[in-house]
């Protein structure tokens, strides 16, 4: 009995690392794959979303600059 042990264990360990190995291949030819650039819904959708989850932090973004040339237009009050 101890032959066959002491002749068959290095396959115990051969065998599990060749088959992570081969899932590990694997994994990184479908992670290869070119993913399509989002259309403007999913991309603001996404935006809108990590913001929410918190990624984002609004109150650190930098302030908007002002557009040049344009004048406020007064809203019309309604009645």
């Amino acid at each position: 009995m101890k032959k066959t042990i002491s002749v068959y264990w290095p396959l115990a360990i051969v065998v599990p690392l060749v088959a992570l190995a081969y899932l590990n291949i694997g994994s990184r030819a479908n992670s290869r794959v070119p993913q399509t650039p989002l259309d403007a819904n999913h991309l603001t959708a996404e935006l809108a979303r990590a913001v929410s989850y918190g990624m984002i932090d609004t109150s650190a973004a930098l302030p908007a600059k002002p557009m040049r040339g344009t004048t406020a237009v007064p809203a019309a009050e309604a009645s």
